[in-house]
Parts: C-alpha cells; structure tokens; sequence
C-alpha cells in the first residue's frame, strides 16, 4: 500500500492552519477582553477622581467660608496609586493628578507647621496656598472633563 504523500501533505498543512487560527484568535480574544476591562477601570478611576475633586472644591469653599482650615484627605489618590492604577492613565493626566494632589499636601504641611488661627500671618499664607490648590485641582477637571 503506498502513501499519498499529497493528500497528506494538504492534510498536515490544514491541521495546522487549524491549530494556528484557534490560537490566533483564542490571542485575540483574550486581549479584546483585557483591553476592555482596562478601559472600564480606566473609566472608573477618572469618575472617581472627578468626583473626589469636585468634594475637594467644595472643601475649599467652606474652609474659607468658615475660616476653618483643615487638612485634606489624599487617601483616594493614594489608594489608586498603591493598587497600581495610575498606569491606565495617560500619562499627562496622571503627572497632572499627581500635581493636585502633590499641592494639596503641601497645604496639609503648611497647615501642620504654622498652626492657623484667625487673623494671623499663617492664615494669609495658607489661605494663598489654598488659592493654589484651588487653581490646580480646577485644571484637573478640566482635563478630565
């Protein structure tokens, strides 16, 4: 009996465009399916920065409403970036976040050392870094709008 070395031939080559097509588009799947959840948590974490900076803006009115100087909370923005987050970011928005963020512990350290009380020297100076908190974290949101 002799082989047909033809018909084995086409045969081995379909099998393996078979084998070859299904790991091609099993590939292609996985990442589709990576890149959309990539895409949902990037949408997520903007959201929630949104949201988190909107509350810091009316923060900021109420401690100069009030002349009630407090800290600021940075325990969202740090939470995004110990989960390893801010790399579904682009990079200009995230050097932009870490930005705002970065003023607003700088107030928090101002705050810390000069001690406010009304009236004060100390208050005139953190109410101008409170000024440029202000200004950053509203660029912040225009970036992100």
């Amino acid at each position: 009996m002799a082989i047909e070395w033809d018909s084995l031939v086409v045969e081995m080559v379909l099998l393996a465009a078979i084998i070859y097509g299904a790991i091609y588009v099993e590939s292609w799947v996985d990442r589709r399916k990576t890149h959309k959840e990539e895409e949902k948590g990037r949408v997520q974490i903007i959201q929630f920065v949104r949201n988190d900076l909107a509350a810091k803006l009316r923060f900021i009115d109420e401690c100069i409403q009030y002349r009630d100087y407090k800290p600021f909370f940075t325990d969202m923005w740090d939470a995004v970036i110990l989960g390893g987050k801010q790399t579904l970011l682009p990079f200009a928005l995230f050097e932009n976040l870490q930005h705002t963020y970065s003023w607003m512990k700088y107030y928090n350290n101002e705050l810390e050392q000069r001690g406010v009380k009304g009236g004060s020297d100390g208050e005139r100076e953190v109410l101008e870094v409170l000024g440029e908190v202000k200004k950053s974290i509203e660029q912040s949101l225009k970036m992100l709008a």
